[in-house]
């Protein structure tokens, strides 16, 4: 019997018995969507846990930090072996450059200052980097741009630094009744002090301002919308006339980390996701503590690890349900044409033939289950994140590609397993009995 054959009196007797046939491939479809949606919500759940994080910061950079008093042997088999310190200097950030899969690496430093922009003033967090390196460590821009490697001095400002720039010299009452400052950052004289009482009648007369240029703004939302990002050069530039400020007025407490020109962090960029861990348990052997947004990432995925595989039972049981529908339906066949089975083994159709006709026939049950099955998954995907849109949550249900596909395969692959046994029953009816059943 050849192949079209086969599928075109399958498909006849399918649709001999039309309400049986829909029944079936219902229950399929009821499987199908409830898989689908299950797992969808799994899915879509990870998806707003990543996006979630992302506001962070990069899922793919590591941030290294010195283990300060942290000491390890080189001959790690003996406890007697020669023990030296683990530095995070430029030697480090240098053997960081050299390892596999790392994109970019820059040393960071952290200061709290001012910013001045005319009359107006705030603190905030200003961050020292590699300027070729930030667009590579995930910081974004919404105006201006990023800072280059041709940039010695410059700086690209947190949107929240701005909107909340305030004047020293008036109230907190008269702030509120001004209204929001009229800052045009990117033509207005900008400068950077470590005088916290500038624009007071504190000032320190002695601590001159340090003019500088903005670049851009980072957009508000996440970490970086609070900081102010510089160069790494003008950074340790401004510390040192810090220090020396400081050591003037006999209040100098400079760092062990400072005196060993040792960095407060390291920032490492790896160029695939999927290695981020590997290389960051590189790092760790090297003796220095690490640390990545994947490690928080991986943490939320397994607080609701139990909740998704809950789900994906839950669509497991509504599509075993199905399974046994479509083999009760082939086994009703099989007493139905038994007389049907006789008379093809007589006029000479071989077991083989026999046993393919009934699994295509479940096959091609399965398989419209799981056509008809993506299609409800889709709507009711959209239902679902109507919902939850309206409810004002993060939460939604999201169906890649490979999800569908894999749906519809595993629907016919549950077809086909469920008419394998009424199959082989009818390969092993009698031909005789058959002929003779009415």
């Amino acid at each position: 019997m050849s192949t079209r054959d086969l599928i075109l009196m399958a498909v006849r007797n399918l649709w001999k018995r039309k309400l049986r046939t829909f029944l079936t491939v219902l229950g399929v479809v009821i499987g199908t969507t409830s898989i689908v949606v299950m797992v969808s919500i799994g899915i879509g759940m990870n998806e707003s846990f990543q996006k979630q994080v992302e506001e962070w910061g990069s899922l793919q950079v590591i941030d290294v930090y010195s283990s300060s008093g942290y000491y390890f042997s080189d001959d790690s088999s003996s406890k007697k072996g020669p023990k030296k310190e683990v530095l995070l200097d430029a030697a480090a950030v240098e053997q960081f450059r050299q390892m596999e899969y790392v994109e970019a690496v820059s040393p960071i430093i952290r200061e709290s200052m001012m910013i001045v922009c005319g009359k107006y003033v705030n603190s905030a967090s200003f961050i020292g980097i590699d300027p070729a390196a930030m667009e590579a460590l995930g910081y974004k821009v919404e105006e201006g741009r990023t800072l280059t490697a041709e940039d010695k001095e410059g700086i690209v400002v947190g949107r929240a630094v701005l909107d909340q720039m305030y004047n020293p010299k008036l109230s907190w009452q008269m702030q509120m009744e001004a209204g929001p400052p009229e800052i045009d950052i990117f033509n207005d004289k900008v400068m950077l002090t470590y005088d916290w009482s500038y624009g007071s009648r504190y000032a320190d007369k002695s601590i001159k301002p340090i003019k500088t240029q903005v670049l851009g703004i980072m957009p508000d939302g996440g970490n970086n919308s609070y900081s102010v990002v510089m160069p790494i050069k003008q950074m340790e530039k401004i510390q040192k006339d810090k220090q020396a400020w400081e050591k003037k007025q006999g209040n100098s407490n400079s760092s062990s980390q400072q005196k060993k020109k040792e960095y407060q962090q390291v920032s490492v960029k790896v160029n695939d996701l999927n290695k981020v861990q590997e290389v960051q348990q590189q790092i760790k052997d090297m003796g220095f503590q690490a640390s990545s947004l994947t490690d928080q990432l991986e943490a939320m995925k397994e607080t609701t690890k139990m909740l998704r595989m809950v789900l994906g039972a839950i669509g497991a049981v509504s599509l075993i349900v199905a399974a046994i529908g479509i083999t009760n339906t082939m086994v009703m066949a099989i007493y139905e044409r038994t007389r049907e089975i006789g008379i093809m083994k007589v006029i000479g159709a071989s077991l083989r033939d026999i046993k393919l006709l009934f699994l295509t026939e479940a096959a091609f049950i399965g398989f419209a289950g799981g056509v008809v099955g993506i299609l409800t998954s889709f709507l009711m995907s959209l239902v679902v994140n109507a919902v939850a849109t309206g409810q004002g949550s993060d939460m939604k249900s999201s169906i890649p590609i490979w999800l569908y596909l894999a749906a519809v395969a595993f629907a016919t692959v549950i077809g086909v397993l469920s008419g394998y046994l009424p199959a082989k029953r009818a390969m092993k009816l009698s031909a005789l009995t058959a002929i003779k059943t009415e």
